[in-house]
């Protein structure tokens, strides 16, 4: 069985800052607290949608309890508590959150680089499949690609690849089958 759902656009804000008054504004125009619809938008609308403080801050994301700054722990440490709430004041949340988290669904473009990004930085440096990588993108810079800094159509381009694929080492090509799936 097929489902789908709607999706349309119920706001947009040209030449206007996403500060949070005026999002509060714009869902209090559309009524959202009525309909109570899932929002999609890109990390940094989010975060002011659920109250979190702007900028660099140590506790970033939403869902969780990941430490932005506890860099020995990146890549490493593969679970975090889950924030139970978002209580203004506690772990960079700094007003009431304007919508529920469950009510937002996460970008999948983000999802995806993400993805990509930590395939890329898990891969061995010194192998076959990072040397193709050198290869197929001479112009970008040996740290760029350590760092995944491709841009969409790279990455897809990658992942067609029959031949990258075949320079991988057996863990790295099922995790890239994976990330096909």
């Amino acid at each position: 069985m097929v489902t789908s759902t709607l999706r349309f656009l119920v706001g947009y804000a040209v030449r206007m800052k996403e500060t949070y008054e005026i999002l509060k504004h714009m869902l209090s125009s559309i009524e959202y607290s009525k309909h109570s619809w899932h929002i999609c938008a890109d990390l940094k609308v989010i975060a002011v949608l659920v109250g979190l403080q702007a900028g660099y801050t140590k506790f970033c994301c939403f869902l969780c309890k990941w430490d932005s700054r506890n860099r020995k722990k990146h890549y490493i440490k593969k679970v975090w508590s889950k924030r139970q709430f978002l209580t203004p004041v506690v772990k960079n949340v700094e007003k009431e959150a304007l919508v529920a988290s469950e009510k937002i669904l996460l970008p999948s473009l983000y999802i995806k680089l993400g993805l990509m990004k930590n395939f890329v930085k898990a891969m061995d440096c010194g192998g076959s499949g990072f040397q193709y990588l050198r290869l197929k993108f001479p112009k970008v810079s040996e740290a760029k690609i350590k760092e995944d800094i491709f841009v969409g159509p790279q990455n897809r381009q990658l992942m067609k690849d029959k031949v990258f694929e075949s320079k991988l080492t057996k863990k790295e090509a099922a995790d890239g089958h994976r990330l096909r799936s």
